[in-house]
């Protein structure tokens, strides 16, 4: 044999002796009782944070309007039903998520526009002879104001000093909060034939 076969036979019976001797502890499992091994933990945390929506129930009505109907010149709408009410729901995924509720129309000046003439119905309390249209808010659908208010081009508090409140809130299920609005117009004898129309927000704050 030569030296140089003689050199790597014997590596050979050292290397194999070495992986022999190594502990048998080196390949146990983490698990295995004779393995020496410690552990930390961390805790992983995320917050869902509270958040509300607002919808209403305009698209179940009347051609997706709030339709007051017709009136001759000097009339006056009909007043909504309890049941026809426009109503506002405010969502939020907590319980007892208070907000102020707002109320304003897009129109500068407040008033309803003319989809033809560009004439106008201002904003204000509806009366025989009178050109005018408004709004009552009910926090809970069957008590009302008594009369109506012009709706604001900026928008303004409804619900007073008293803010409001969500509920009802499950695993799956939304806490909500409703209110409830009548709106109403008239026009004096010398109203311009037309379709006038106003559009309405509403704004729900958490503050």
């Amino acid at each position: 044999m030569s030296k140089m076969s003689k050199a790597i036979a014997a590596l050979g019976v050292v290397a194999g002796l070495g992986v022999a001797a190594l502990p048998l502890s080196t390949y146990a499992a983490p698990n295995d009782p004779n393995t020496y091994s410690q552990t930390t933990n961390a805790q992983v945390q995320v917050e869902v944070e509270g958040a509300i929506s607002i919808a209403s129930n305009v698209t179940e009505m009347d051609g997706g309007l709030v339709n007051l109907g017709k009136i001759m010149p000097g009339g006056i709408t009909d007043e909504t039903d309890n049941a026809d009410a426009l109503k506002v729901t405010v969502s939020s995924n907590s319980n007892g998520a208070q907000y102020n509720l707002y109320i304003n129309t897009l129109e500068e000046d407040g008033a309803m526009k003319g989809k033809s003439t560009g004439a106008t119905i201002p904003g204000g309390a509806p009366a025989t002879n009178t050109s005018a249209w408004g709004y009552q808010y009910s926090a809970d659908g069957t008590t009302w104001g008594g009369t109506y208010a012009e709706v604001p081009p900026s928008a303004t508090k409804v619900n007073g000093d008293t803010k409001l409140s969500t509920s009802g809130a499950a695993e799956g299920v939304k806490a909500t909060s409703d209110s409830y609005f009548k709106f109403r117009a008239s026009a004096s004898n010398q109203q311009l034939a037309d379709t006038y129309v106003s559009t309405v927000v509403f704004t729900a704050v958490v503050e």
